[in-house]
């Protein structure tokens, strides 16, 4: 069992609507799904479900629909009941979660693809306000050994990263997952930063290798790497001073014997491994591996 700890993600969460499908339909065709189910979603909460259960002590915090005072829980949406109660059921604590009255809960379709594991989505946010500043400043940093922070809202992201850098108290990592929403400017300020292959294909990178050399120097001195790139593994730099070149950390992918069922929330899963077992001191090519 791992020694539990306390790691903050703050980000979004959301319900999923998700149909099982045989295959991928054509437009304007119709057929019968095979299963069909709704499970709370989005980046930091699945990273906080991962982490629950590798047996770490995760933390929320991230914008709900609602009351804004505990006790008109009843008074709160079905959506947003169900998740509070899935976190409670996943062992997920809750930080003083900023509630919107009369906002709709963010919810995402998803097409799984029972042939491929391959998984559309369609995200609807239909203005539920982002996570900002003044809800971070309200945290305890001291109570946690890692807050992770889901790469979103450029504008209020890059005011929280430059407060957790500024504050220095705790360890913290930020993910540049979406192409053309100009994440990259989030790079110099983490303690680790988690470059999707996305984003790295948009740089012209064609490997994670040499998509680790194109953001190293864009990371901080102390700073660590990680490019993630699906079935060909993940690899990663730790930068260690201003003319270090990387030493790359690779990692081969390991395939389920089965094959793979459903691609979901992948990458919020080997984000969370990763932060786990940094924020217990592991070195960052165990925590890759």
């Amino acid at each position: 069992m791992v020694e539990k700890c306390e790691i903050l993600c703050c980000g979004l969460v959301c319900l999923d609507q998700v149909t099982v499908i045989r295959s991928f339909p054509k437009e304007d065709t119709d057929q019968r799904s095979v299963d069909q189910y709704k499970v709370r979603g989005g980046n930091a909460s699945n990273s906080c479900t991962v982490l629950a259960n590798l047996g770490f002590n995760p933390v929320f915090l991230g914008t709900l629909t609602g009351p804004q005072q505990a006790e008109d829980q009843q008074e709160e949406s079905s959506e947003t009941q169900f998740i509070r109660d899935n976190f409670k059921e996943c062992g997920v604590k809750l930080e003083r979660c900023p509630t919107y009255p009369g906002h709709i809960c963010p919810n995402s379709v998803i097409l799984l693809n029972s042939g491929t594991g391959s998984r559309t989505i369609i995200h609807t946010n239909l203005g539920l306000p982002e996570l900002t500043l003044s809800d971070v400043q309200q945290v305890d940093l001291s109570l946690y050994s890692w807050v992770h922070v889901e790469g979103r809202n450029k504008e209020k992201v890059l005011e929280i990263l430059n407060y957790l850098r500024t504050e220095n108290k705790v360890r913290f990592s930020v993910e540049v997952e979406k192409v053309g929403r100009g994440f990259e400017e989030f790079i110099p300020f983490a303690d680790l930063v988690f470059v999707s292959k996305d984003v790295s294909l948009a740089h012209g990178c064609t490997t994670m290798e040499e998509a680790v050399r194109y953001f190293y120097k864009q990371i901080r001195v102390g700073g660590q790497l990680v490019v993630a790139w699906g079935d060909k593994g993940a690899a990663g730099a730790h930068r260690i001073s201003d003319e270090s070149d990387p030493e790359i950390l690779p990692s081969p992918a390991f395939p389920p014997p089965s094959g793979v069922v459903d691609t979901i929330g992948a990458g919020d899963t080997f984000n969370a491994a990763v932060i786990g077992l940094l924020s217990r001191n592991n070195s960052l090519h165990t925590a890759i591996t």
